[in-house]
């Protein structure tokens, strides 16, 4: 059972429930994560046992456009603008990419998450070698902002702030590869502690964390295992032994793997 198909005849709700029941968990209570890169309705999710499903925490939306991007990140707060400036000053050559970067795919933004990691490419200008290294096995690591913020009771992973991370990161010199690898392990933390918020909560017989980012990002699917070593109730990460789940094409692993090129915005 594919996701992506369901999706096109079901609300995003109903096909994650179909998911979830899929993999043998109807009647019961689950927490799930599920997190797929072309995905804007990826969330960390109730399960309930009549096999309904309640958005917790969803990822907030990220402009497709360059100039936009900068201008979102400028508008966090009072130290905003300060930021875009000291970065323009620090990457002059690389603010002109920046500014000029405009897939136009006929949308203004996205909430899917492979588009916050194209984006962090985006701004840190990173090369094949800066994307190879970021993928390798390291503990170095810095603090990546993982901020949920509060819309009148609609929860959201802000991820304006993980950009501006990155570039703060960027002017202080840290290298290309660790900033993009401790985004990934940023993300698997922040779904531990949304899942831990929620199992405080509500009475969960198992968390279910699957989609193609934990599948296929060994980084963030180590990172969301290790954090989820409290967990009392059985952790599952079902889509690493889906058959039914495979990557269509080698372009789409290179979208996987952090390519910020057009054809991976395409996809989205």
């Amino acid at each position: 059972m594919n996701y992506d198909q369901l999706a096109e005849e079901l609300s995003p709700d109903e096909a994650l429930a179909q998911i979830v029941a899929a993999y043998g968990f109807a009647g019961q209570s689950v927490a799930v994560a599920h997190y797929s890169f072309n995905d804007p309705n990826s969330m960390i999710a109730a399960y309930d046992q009549t096999g309904i499903v309640a958005p917790l925490v969803t990822v907030g939306n990220l402009p497709m456009s360059g100039s936009d991007l900068l201008d979102v990140v400028a508008s966090i707060d009072e130290n905003g603008p300060r930021l875009i400036a000291n970065y323009r000053r620090e990457f002059p050559e690389l603010m002109i990419q920046i500014e000029a970067f405009d897939p136009e795919v006929g949308i203004s933004e996205t909430s899917a998450p492979g588009w916050i990691f194209a984006l962090v490419s985006l701004v840190l200008g990173m090369s094949e070698s800066d994307v190879a290294q970021a993928l390798t096995t390291s503990h170095e690591a810095i603090e990546i902002d993982t901020f949920i913020e509060d819309d009148e009771g609609r929860y959201y992973l802000d991820t304006r702030r993980i950009i501006r991370s990155v570039m703060s990161y960027h002017i202080a010199g840290v290298d290309k590869g660790v900033i993009a690898r401790s985004v990934f392990i940023a993300l698997g933390g922040f779904v531990s502690d949304a899942l831990r918020r929620l199992l405080k909560e509500w009475n969960a017989r198992a968390i279910l964390c699957i989609g193609d980012l934990f599948t296929y990002n060994q980084i963030l699917r180590n990172q969301t295992k290790g954090s989820l070593s409290w967990s009392a109730v059985p952790v599952f990460f079902p889509s690493l032994e889906d058959p039914n789940h495979t990557l269509e094409s080698s372009e789409e692993l290179l979208q996987v793997r952090l390519r910020a090129d057009i054809r991976g915005v395409e996809a989205l």
